[in-house]
């Protein structure tokens, strides 16, 4: 592959030593050949499904792969761009693998990337980026395609996407416990939402995989600093609680007539990651303790270091 084009944004010689692992080969195809394209070339794919008829109008996917497990039909699609690249496929549930088979399966990684609408995949994938100390990020595209958020995290950042999401996590559990899902449907969700959403995610893809190089991508992390959670707004009728959450943080006045759409934020966690978070504990040796007497201030300590690091952040 010719790379002059883009080489003075991407530190080419870097991507191409990096391996990345996605869950959900669905929606991701044009994300995933997109990636190829600007050199990556090593791949794990996982996901269990085969395609589908329904799949063909927003997956990316052709006719011809009916029938044809994802994973293997988005090899093909990296192949025919790169004939050198090297693709692992696994028509698994992600899900279903222990501890010991992830480090065995995908100790290499480099980047996981997770691009499902299934709350346990994305949980998972959490705790495995903790488990292995590797950068993620997480897509999610919100009910009917109107908007839709973009979540990392690398080793050096205090808050994992747990902590980042812990509300969604308390949801969750009291849905599961009333037998409900809240899981959204991908009913409404076109190829174009799909897409202005991955790239977004690629972005910050080039940035993780080639971060500290001296050019526009390898700068892009460092820029975000702790501002992990970006969030997108892909329909002008896009609100979190009837809210419009978007004009609300960028401070747009009501009367502002070229505001519409197509916007992003990106935000850090107000709590510092202070707040319990059972992944850090489990994964990360971090410790937590409550406010003491209401005091205005909680602690995080890493246990798992030959010192002990203290960190009180204000809440």
């Amino acid at each position: 592959m010719q790379f002059a084009r883009i080489e003075n944004v991407i530190d080419i010689p870097t991507i191409q030593n990096k391996v990345v692992t996605i869950v959900g080969a669905g929606g991701s195809a044009p994300l995933i050949e997109n990636l190829t394209r600007c050199g990556v070339q090593h791949w794990k794919l996982i996901d269990p499904d085969m395609i589908e008829n329904v799949n063909i109008s927003r997956q990316g996917h052709s006719p011809a792969d009916i029938g044809i497990a994802k994973v293997n039909a988005v090899a093909n699609k990296i192949r025919a761009i790169n004939p050198g690249a090297t693709v692992e496929c696994f028509p698994i549930d992600f899900t279903t693998l222990n501890d010991d088979e992830i480090r065995e399966a995908f100790g290499d990684t480099s980047l996981f990337i997770f691009a499902t609408d299934s709350f346990a995949a994305q949980s998972r994938g959490n705790e495995v980026a903790l488990l292995l100390n590797t950068s993620a990020i997480w897509i999610g595209l919100y009910t009917g395609g109107l908007g839709g958020e973009v979540v990392f995290w690398h080793p050096e950042l205090e808050c994992c996407f747990r902590c980042l999401c812990s509300g969604r996590y308390k949801a969750q559990e009291k849905a599961k416990s009333e037998g409900r899902s809240l899981d959204p449907p991908s009913d409404g969700a076109t190829i174009f939402d799909v897409q202005l959403l991955d790239s977004i995610a690629g972005h910050l893809c080039l940035g993780l995989l080639t971060r500290g190089s001296d050019n526009r991508f390898g700068k892009l992390i460092d820029q975000l600093g702790d501002r992990q959670f970006i969030q997108v707004s892909i329909s002008p009728d896009f609100q979190i609680n009837g809210k419009d959450v978007i004009r609300k943080h960028l401070g747009i006045e009501e009367n502002c007539s070229s505001y519409f759409a197509w916007n992003a934020i990106a935000l850090s966690d107000p709590d510092q990651g202070n707040e319990c978070c059972p992944d850090c504990e489990t994964y990360r040796g971090i410790k937590f303790w409550p406010p003491l007497h209401g005091a205005p201030s909680s602690v995080r300590i890493r246990t798992d270091q030959s010192h002990v690091n203290q960190t009180v952040e204000s809440t």
